[in-house]
């Protein structure tokens, strides 16, 4: 049977230095047939966060060498600084149907996300909420 070394004693600091932070910037955009919208608008700062960490440690058998190696992974999670939104308009020609437009720009050429909302008449007060029992 081969001995095995334990570590006694372990340290280690890791120092990060991350980009400059810069603003992101998040539209999303509601239309409704009066062409009436509705808009929030949400910035982001990327803030670098550890998203997965390895060490590996090797030693030598009777030998004070060590040898290590270790990995650390850095993902910018944005989180939002400050958001802002405006009231919604109901349409003048309601339609059942939206469309929901997010528009990203991080820097690099803008990219967009559509999404479709499909929305039902329902005339049961319970199911309208509160508001529309007064």
């Amino acid at each position: 049977m081969r001995p095995r070394m334990l570590p006694v004693f372990f340290g280690e600091s890791i120092e990060v230095h991350p980009e400059p932070t810069h603003e992101i910037r998040c539209n999303s955009e509601v239309k409704y047939a009066s062409e009436k919208h509705f808009r929030d608008n949400v910035f982001y700062a990327p803030v670098p966060t550890v998203t997965a960490y390895s060490e590996t440690i090797m030693a030598a058998p009777n030998c004070t060498w060590r040898s290590y190696r270790s990995q650390l992974t850095l993902e910018p999670r944005p989180r939002a600084l400050r958001f802002r939104s405006t009231t919604i308009i109901f349409p003048k020609h309601a339609r059942s149907t939206f469309r929901t437009t997010l528009h990203c720009s991080l820097g690099r050429p803008s990219r967009w996300f559509t999404a479709s909302v499909q929305l039902q008449l329902c005339e049961h007060p319970r199911l309208l909420g509160p508001a529309a029992a007064l």
